[in-house]
């Protein structure tokens, strides 16, 4: 497992999370009581709301199966600021 990577989102701004290697797994976990957050893991850009980006409620956490090769890189977006982490694992 690589280490976890944290941040406080700036709002409707893109935050990138980048990990040196191939992933298969990570997780978003969103530490806010109100705010949502979205994030792709295929390279795309995610949006606040829109098909194709994953949604983590507040106060819950979403596992993913990562399809890339190469160094692994997370992108997360919020409409508020909210501090999410960010982990990546092999099984």
């Amino acid at each position: 497992m690589a280490n976890p990577q944290h941040a406080t989102l700036v709002a409707a701004t893109v935050r990138t999370f980048t990990f040196d290697s191939d992933y298969p797994w990570c997780e978003v976990l969103n530490l806010s009581t109100t705010d949502r957050t979205y994030f792709s893991t295929d390279g795309s850009t995610p949006a606040v709301g829109a098909d194709g980006s994953h949604v983590v409620p507040p106060s819950s956490s979403v596992e993913v199966r990562v399809r890339s090769t190469g160094a692994t890189v997370i992108k997360a977006i919020s409409s508020g600021t909210p501090l999410i982490s960010v982990r990546v694992w092999r099984p």
